[in-house]
């Protein structure tokens, strides 16, 4: 019995991949990226598929060769195309997720974990959620999806639940939250997310970070590692009791914060956020994380500075490695 994970040639999915290899797995990796770059250190302890997750005949054969018994689906198109293409984000992440979920009915795997967002919640500011509280948000908090992406998510989320219901597929959403990852720290962006992964691109290749606002501003962010941990968690765990999952650190970081953890891990780097709470552009919360505790013993394991300090080192090393080019990353 094997695990299968869409996407896991991109950075997420890498990371999960490696640490299923860690534990002796050998997945199946199905990616629309022609290589995987990502996964050049895992050699021959992967099974590497470049398919469409949209092509269901390629989905239903790799699962019965490979006799998968769980699917980490973590394959989506995110960014610009959420908005400017709204059909482009339905065919892959709506249609694509049904195409895995109707694989995994046609061939009796076991279970699906998928990877959503924290963004189906609703806007925060002004609530006990958002500034200046932050109260952990539950699951079972009311959602309201905007974007083209956050809709086809939820969409997604409320199909899978039915295959739950209706054909035994043990399906589990992860609403996840602000993630940072060395392999996001040298490509520009603007919203929250980017912004961190700015401040350590930057002070890897000795550039000044100013943001004139933002400091006061809290979110919850967890290390890319953390949150592969939480996919391999989910994936062999006894039992899912349930449909959806906050995965996080359930702790607030402001921007001050961060950049003082960057600060440690780069002596000397220069990085300045105004006072305030307009940031940029984002999803501010910080989630409960209990349910995921309780029901498969994910507990975040980096701390921000330890993290961040990690963070910096593959940086680093991906910045020296000309063949692992910015823009070659999926």
């Amino acid at each position: 019995m094997k695990t299968l994970v869409t996407g896991g040639a991109g950075v997420v999915g890498s990371y999960v991949v490696r640490e299923l290899i860690g534990r002796g797995e050998r997945p199946v990796v199905v990616d629309a990226a022609p290589g995987h770059r990502l996964l050049r250190e895992c050699g021959e302890h992967v099974d590497f598929q470049q398919a469409d997750i949209t092509d269901l005949d390629t989905l239903r054969a790799l699962c019965a060769r490979h006799r998968v018994r769980t699917i980490l689906h973590l394959a989506a198109l995110t960014g610009a195309a959420s908005n400017d293409e709204p059909m482009v984000m339905f065919r892959t992440n709506m249609l694509g997720t049904m195409q895995v979920l109707e694989a995994a009915r046609l061939c009796g795997v076991r279970r699906v974990v998928m990877a959503s967002t924290r963004t189906v919640y609703p806007d925060f500011d002004g609530t006990p959620y958002g500034h200046p509280r932050y109260d952990p948000v539950p699951e079972d908090h009311w959602l309201a999806p905007t974007r083209p992406y956050e809709v086809w998510k939820h969409a997604a989320e409320r199909m899978g639940e039915f295959y739950r219901e209706q054909f035994g597929v043990e399906f589990a959403a992860f609403r996840f939250a602000i993630y940072f990852a060395a392999e996001r720290t040298l490509t520009p962006a603007t919203r929250a997310m980017g912004m961190l992964h700015a401040m350590i691109g930057n002070a890897v290749r000795g550039v000044p970070t100013v943001f004139p606002a933002g400091a006061d501003r809290a979110m919850d962010c967890i290390y890319v590692r953390d949150l592969a941990h939480a996919f391999v968690l989910a994936g062999t765990a006894p039992a899912l009791p349930h449909a959806a999952y906050n995965i996080g650190r359930g702790e607030a970081v402001t921007p001050a914060q961060f950049a003082a953890a960057v600060a440690a891990a780069v002596p000397g780097a220069r990085i300045e956020v105004g006072p305030g709470v307009d940031f940029a552009p984002g999803h501010y919360c910080v989630l409960d994380i209990g349910r995921a505790r309780r029901d498969f013993g994910y507990d975040p394991e980096w701390p921000l500075e330890t993290a961040v300090a990690d963070c910096v080192r593959r940086a680093r090393a991906l910045l020296a490695e000309p063949a692992e080019r910015p823009e070659d990353l999926p």
